[in-house]
């Protein structure tokens, strides 16, 4: 979502001169898509006692209401596609899918800090942009700088371990920018 919305108002890429109802759009679609309806599925799964707490903090727990976020990316992402809108903010939320799709295979075997994925995303977007714009290079070492504190916090609240929140940071950077580079 922070994501998208930088895309389109802040990045000083061609998609900042969209009409702003058309950015309102896609802001909407995305954020029901990839924020909204992942929220209310977590919310279901905690009532009716498929998970133990919002955290998902059980790696078990957490295969399935992954596969339903990716389901729900991509969903907004073929709603994107199908209403035209830039390619760019297509590109990021099909590599958005395809991370937490990722993330949801390596969660049956292995606990990846989810936060480290987002971040990593986030930094392979900006890492990406950076590379058209180099007006961009600032958002990427903020991003840089703010996945390390993320990191910290995970490891400092005993939620991951060093090795899962690197490997969760890795899959994001490396996933979004190989997006955006090779597709």
């Amino acid at each position: 979502m922070a994501g998208i919305s930088f895309i389109l108002f802040y990045s000083g890429l061609y998609i900042t001169m969209l009409p702003h109802e058309a950015k309102q759009l896609i802001v909407l679609i995305v954020a029901l898509g990839t924020l909204a309806l992942p929220l209310a599925m977590v919310s279901f799964f905690k009532m009716s006692h498929f998970i133990s707490n919002f955290y998902i903090s059980d790696r078990r727990e957490r295969v399935l209401p992954l596969i339903i976020s990716a389901i729900l990316y991509y969903i907004a992402y073929r709603v994107l596609h199908m209403l035209h809108t830039p390619y760019i903010v297509q590109k990021f939320i099909l590599a958005s899918t395809v991370a937490i799709f990722l993330t949801s295979i390596i969660s049956m075997r292995w606990k990846i800090s989810i936060h480290g994925v987002g971040i990593g995303g986030i930094m392979g977007m900006f890492g990406a942009l950076s590379m058209v714009s180099t007006s961009m290079l600032p958002f990427f070492l903020i991003s840089i700088l703010l996945a390390g504190v993320v990191g910290y916090a995970r490891i400092r609240l005993n939620a991951h371990t060093p090795a899962q929140v690197y490997a969760g940071i890795l899959l994001g950077f490396g996933v979004i920018l190989g997006m955006f580079l090779l597709v």
